[in-house]
């Protein structure tokens, strides 16, 4: 008996250094199996977890093909995220969908699967949390997310990335500077600077930029191919007033418009032109505006194919659209009450009371979003409704959780992305904050 223990030490040890030696090779990263079993059907077996929320991981069990990429997933119609496959087990996040159960579909190469056993329960997310910078922290610092650092910010859009969109920030007020936020990567980058940047917009790829400084004049664009490097267009657009919020892309990506204090201006990104579309001396709706203020914003409604344009100072918003007889017009389409009053909500011309409406979004039910800086929060207009969907109105703060129980600090700007979660820049925060509301 002891010389069986004395030889089982002795072979431990052995083994413990052969391996130490390089005998023996420890694989740290095993490569992906492959379970996939040609010869028997493509199956789709079960579903885990069956209930669950937006962005959470989910497995299939089944025997399909390795190559994920080849492989559709739908939760109801909504196609979801996946990524790896090894033959009998699929991984994936669960997309944005309607509450309650759905069917789980897979697809491949056309042909459906459905199982018993993939009924989805889907539970919904409302909340108000923080991405980029640090409540107050008022300063620069690039890099990691977690240690990113942020002034006032102006101006944000969503682009494309591999996993989820990014976020391009215009920050800084006279300080300023354009960030390319990786959210894939975890990390926030400086762009080239050109100028005191005012304006971003996206394209309906979301893969291209149209920047302009806040005085107007010079366009700039960038695309993800190229890292998002500002490129002049080498055009100069006469502008009269500050250029912040003032640029939106609508159905075609060959132009881009801005807002002058003067008229609609439409700028041709292939022609390297302008054109002035029309003159706010045409429309009364201009009258009593202050169409020169350093802020004002602009977007695009592809809903209701009309632009809206935000005059903070007069705390109000214009509608801008093209008639059947292809001329355009301009009506006064929410607020435009005394300042002095507090937040009110309801008829958005007769009992709204928007207070420095800023920057605004459009989802694809054609709700408006709208931040209302002095008001710190984020009103949604619908109709002719106006509701509240985050903040707290009239008090300002720096709280996340809820979306009606967050506190905001003069928010100044929204972008969607395209699961239609929000991000909302802040003057006074020195954040980037991502808001789901489904």
């Amino acid at each position: 008996m002891k010389n069986n223990k004395l030889y089982f030490i002795f072979l431990f040890l052995s083994l413990i250094l052969s391996a130490c030696n390089g005998e023996k090779e420890i694989e740290k990263w095993p490569e992906k199996g492959n379970y996939y079993d040609p010869s028997k059907s493509i199956t789709f077996e079960s579903l885990t977890p069956d209930w669950g929320r937006i962005n959470e991981s989910f497995i299939i069990k089944g025997n399909f093909p390795t190559d994920y990429k080849k492989i559709k997933v739908y939760f109801a119609d909504k196609e979801a995220v996946l990524v790896n496959c090894d033959g009998r087990e699929l991984f994936g996040l669960i997309p944005k969908q309607s509450p309650g159960f759905n069917e789980v579909t897979l697809e491949i190469d056309g042909q459906k699967y459905t199982s018993s056993n993939a009924k989805f329960k889907y539970y919904q997310t409302q909340s108000v949390k923080t991405v980029v910078g640090k409540f107050d922290d008022n300063q620069f610092v690039e890099g990691a997310l977690d240690q990113a650092r942020l002034k006032q910010v102006s101006d944000i859009v969503t682009v494309g990335g591999q996993k989820s969109d990014n976020l391009i920030v215009v920050a800084g007020g006279w300080d300023d500077r354009t960030y390319f936020v990786s959210l894939d990567d975890k990390m926030m980058v400086r762009l080239i600077n050109i100028g005191y940047m005012g304006s971003v917009a996206v394209d309906n790829s979301g893969d291209k930029i149209c920047i302009m400084p806040r005085n107007g004049g010079a366009v700039y664009t960038a695309t993800r191919a190229d890292g998002w490097t500002l490129n002049s267009l080498g055009l100069t657009v006469p502008f009269q007033g500050d250029c912040q919020g003032a640029l939106a892309y609508a159905e075609d990506n060959r132009y881009v418009y801005a807002m002058s204090g003067d008229g609609l201006i439409e700028i041709d990104l292939e022609g390297k032109s302008y054109t002035k579309l029309f003159d706010k001396s045409q429309y009364p709706a201009f009258d009593g505006l202050n169409t020169t203020q350093w802020r004002h914003y602009l977007t695009y409604s592809k809903y209701d194919k009309c632009f809206f344009a935000s005059y903070p100072d007069n705390n109000g918003i214009l509608k801008i659209w093209k008639d059947d007889s292809n001329k355009w017009q301009v009506e006064r389409y929410a607020g435009f009450q005394p300042g002095w009053l507090s937040t009110a909500f309801g008829d958005r011309l007769t009992d709204a009371v928007l207070k420095q409406p800023s920057g605004m979004a459009v989802n694809s039910a054609g709700e408006l979003y709208v931040c209302c800086k002095s008001s710190h929060c984020v009103v949604k207009i619908k109709g002719r409704l106006v509701s509240l969907v985050a903040g707290t109105p009239d008090k300002s703060g720096k709280v996340n959780g809820f979306p009606t129980d967050a506190y905001f600090d003069n928010p100044m700007c929204i972008a969607i992305d395209s699961e239609e979660n929000f991000f909302i820049g802040e003057e006074n925060s020195r954040v980037v904050r991502k808001m789901t509301i489904e």
